[in-house]
């Protein structure tokens, strides 16, 4: 397989993965905005904690498993282009992933997404990847930044 190939393939499989998440629809009990207005309103934008938490735990390790797919293809590109002798960068989320969740199982990555929602209810309509970004991979990332120095 190709770079461009590996190129073209990234941005198609998350979006697959993503938006072909089962058992993430909800009736929500806050107001809805209005279906003409922006992105929030697809199945993507929508994944809150009020979707989080009301889907299936395999549907939850299902996302999970989607999104490690995604950062498995970005490292393969990676690890083609070293090979024909280029450089790739993995991206921030990729590395802080890698650092965040290297010795955890997708069940307890899970556990904390969830722990984290049901300790912040007033937090529900937080996107699931800014929650893991800014509560989990970002803090992580730090930690290890400070016991290098």
């Amino acid at each position: 397989m190709t770079l461009k190939f590996f190129k073209s393939a990234v941005p198609v499989l998350v979006l697959v993965l993503m938006a072909g998440v089962t058992g993430c629809r909800h009736e929500q009990s806050v107001p809805q905005a209005s279906s003409l207005e922006t992105a929030e309103n697809t199945p993507m934008a929508s994944l809150d904690g009020f979707v989080w938490q009301s889907s299936a735990p395999q549907s939850k390790l299902d996302f999970l498993l989607g999104v490690e797919c995604a950062m498995a293809m970005e490292a393969a590109i990676k690890q083609v282009a070293e090979e024909r002798g280029g450089t790739v960068q993995l991206s921030r989320f990729a590395n802080g992933w890698q650092i965040a969740f290297r010795d955890k199982a997708r069940p307890d990555i899970v556990r904390q997404i969830d722990e984290f929602y049901t300790q912040n209810p007033e937090q529900k309509k937080r996107h699931v990847f800014d929650v893991i970004w800014t509560e989990m991979v970002r803090p992580a990332v730090e930690a290890q930044q400070k016991a290098e120095k």
